[in-house]
């Protein structure tokens, strides 16, 4: 019997107008008067994912950086930090400037770019609470400060035909967990990512991985999707997505939550709006 509800934002929780829809919200009051533990799992930053958080009221920490970071919203207490050390960074910077890449390292929940230019300034625009800072020599200053960070987001070349370099995920892929939409990186310590917060929060609340539900829509999300004991793609989601996922439902638009909801959780008793 499924405990435990795990779900992404962007994409997944939020509809077109990037809002939380009220069935939505109702819909996840009902699971927890029903004794079911609900949060989010996201690459959000934690002041873009808190709010939405909050506005679902989730009953179990929460996970942000895709899985660098779970946090207990109502009383700070930080579960789980698993971040990046500076002299990985370092590389990181290094490895992703040879292919022309622009790095934004996540420190205290500020995005630190080296300068605003065509890319970092398409990316800082993008980042909701908008909080950066340029620093000019971004290798030097992690270097001399000895940061570490929950996660880097790495900006390409953002032309109509631009992929992500085969070298450059063999390169990053020695050392970090990388997942990638497009042509941008987002970039975490290895071993890290969604699947694995999950795990270690299903663990924590005693919950066996059969148990488990996660929904998501996108390549950072397959890791948790592989972990859950129902692993659940939305039906906006790339194919390769839905080729990781144990069942593909509704787009976030069409509520697709209800759908799952009432179809593996409470057959026997329809939730009803």
């Amino acid at each position: 019997m499924y405990h435990m509800l795990v779900t992404d934002i962007d994409g997944t929780l939020l509809d077109k107008d990037e809002k939380v829809p009220e069935e939505t919200k109702l819909v996840l009051q009902a699971l927890r008067e029903r004794g079911f533990i609900t949060t989010i799992a996201t690459g959000r930053p934690l002041p873009d994912a808190e709010p939405v958080a909050r506005e679902i009221n989730i009953n179990a920490p929460l996970i942000c950086y895709n899985g660098a970071l779970t946090i207990d919203i109502y009383t700070r207490h930080r579960v789980a930090e698993r971040y990046i050390p500076p002299e990985l960074i370092v590389k990181a910077i290094g490895i992703l400037r040879k292919y022309e890449y622009e790095a934004s390292v996540f420190h205290d929940d500020i995005a630190l770019i080296g300068q605003l230019n065509d890319k970092t300034r398409w990316y800082t625009g993008m980042i909701r609470k908008g909080r950066h800072e340029a620093v000019g020599d971004l290798e030097g200053y992690i270097a001399s400060s000895g940061i570490s960070s929950p996660k880097i987001f790495a900006i390409g070349d953002r032309g109509e035909n631009a992929k992500v370099p085969e070298g450059l995920l063999k390169e990053l892929s020695r050392d970090f967990e990388v997942s990638y939409e497009n042509i941008n990186l987002e970039i975490s310590l290895k071993g890290v990512n969604k699947g694995s917060g999950v795990k270690s929060l299903a663990e924590a609340f005693k919950v066996n991985r059969e148990d488990v539900i996660c929904i998501g829509d996108g390549f950072n999300d397959v890791s948790m999707l592989k972990y859950a004991g129902l692993g659940i793609a939305m039906g906006n989601a790339d194919e390769n997505v839905k080729a990781g996922a144990d069942y593909t439902t509704l787009a976030n638009t069409e509520n697709g939550l209800l759908k799952i909801v009432n179809k593996f959780v409470v057959p026997q008793e329809k939730i009803v709006l």
